[in-house]
């Protein structure tokens, strides 16, 4: 019985060893191709439940992009794509690119788009796709003007409704970017302006703080609903 057991630790060992060895270079092949990160993250858990405050407060937001026929879920797609492909998430643009196909777009209309070359879309689509590249680039603060041209060329609910596609595209976007920014410090090529405790309190926000209040948030919109009708 002793033999059995020294025999088994010893084959744990090993096996442990191994394991090790193969980790370790698995991390070193991933750390050799992990480039400098570069994508915007957030800067902050505050600026996160700001982002997310938008909507508490005014849940018949969410509600009113969900109805809203102008905005077809096609439509509305090319304009999570663009704003993805703008901020770099790959982990949105994996799942939006299946939802766009089975939608009907093309892979190469996908692959436009998350590109960048808003000529993808419809000359009805084109400013609103524009404007949501230009609010990415902007980091949230787009021109004056746009603000004005969105609302002169699709009305004032259309537009608030295209602005708040690109809000929760963006805080989904960020909150991607920002755990690509831990795995990244792990890998030991932090970003440049972010902290481990940052990254870590923006998660963790997320998680247990955003994400739980998920539903609640979806059950107010439909109550906001049922009182304005």
């Amino acid at each position: 019985m002793k033999a059995k057991r020294t025999v088994l630790a010893l084959l744990s060992a090993a096996a442990g060893a191994v394991a090790a060895y193969y980790l370790t270079e698995a991390y070193k092949q991933a750390k050799a191709k992990c480039p400098p990160f570069r994508k915007r993250t957030y800067s902050s858990a505050r600026e996160l439940v700001d982002a997310f405050r938008v909507f508490w407060e005014q849940p018949e937001l969410l509600l009113s992009v969900r109805q809203n026929p102008a905005i077809t879920p096609a439509f509305s797609e090319k304009l999570m794509l663009t704003v993805t492909g703008a901020n770099g998430c790959r982990y949105c643009a994996g799942v939006h690119t299946e939802i766009a196909k089975h939608l009907g777009l093309r892979s190469d209309e996908v692959g436009a788009l998350l590109r960048g070359e808003i000529g993808q879309g419809t000359v009805d689509e084109a400013p609103a796709l524009f404007f949501a590249q230009q609010y990415a680039i902007s980091g949230g603060n787009p021109d004056q003007d746009l603000l004005r041209g969105l609302t002169e060329t699709y009305g004032d609910r259309t537009a608030r409704d295209i602005i708040s596609h690109v809000q929760l595209m963006t805080i989904a976007n960020l909150v991607g970017n920002t755990f690509d920014a831990l795995l990244s410090r792990i890998l030991g090529k932090p970003a440049p302006d972010s902290t481990l405790g940052n990254e870590l309190a923006v998660l963790a926000t997320f998680a247990f703080g955003i994400m739980p209040l998920a539903p609640i948030l979806a059950i107010r919109a439909q109550l906001a609903c049922a009182i304005e009708a």
